[in-house]
């Protein structure tokens, strides 16, 4: 467990839930919105033995997240700092909509810099993009994950 309670790029901390204790990364960082995480929903009885293999594992969703408020009030722990894996490395496009209307819904899509917008079903890959910005509580967060949210499923 890292004694820091300063959160970098990289860093792994421990969730505890119901079903067992997961883990999560920070994958990057914004400016203005702060820290995006990724969340693992593979559950551990005792640490894993490699957390390079854990994060290389597609998460089961990303978001921003104020983890650095987290980790200082106690919710979550600091737990190693390994690379980001490839595939999480680059920062995410981010989706949102101000009114779910099923194929008549207009999507927001933000990768950090810039926003635009589309009215039509979204691809295969849109779905997979996450809710953002979006900031769940620590509460929220473990919730999300003991219900196995998915973003191409729970936030069509």
């Amino acid at each position: 467990m890292l004694k820091r309670k300063t959160v970098k790029i990289g860093d792994v901390f421990q969730v505890l839930t119901s079903e067992g204790v997961c883990y999560g990364q920070v994958i990057n960082k914004h400016p203005k919105w702060k820290f995006v995480v990724a969340l693992f929903r593979e559950f551990y009885s005792r640490e894993p033995q490699s957390f390079e293999e854990l994060v290389s594992m597609k998460p089961q969703f990303i978001t921003t997240f104020l983890i650095q408020d987290a980790v200082r009030r106690g919710f979550f722990h600091l737990i190693t700092n390994v690379p980001v894996a490839p595939r999480n490395a680059d920062f995410p496009v981010f989706r949102a909509t101000n009114n779910l209307k099923g194929d008549d819904t207009m999507w927001f899509f933000w990768d950090g810099e810039r926003e635009w917008k589309v009215h039509r079903p979204l691809t295969k890959e849109e779905k997979e993009y996450p809710r953002g910005p979006y900031f769940p509580s620590a509460p929220l967060l473990v919730e999300m994950i003991e219900k196995d949210y998915r973003v191409e499923r729970d936030y069509i």
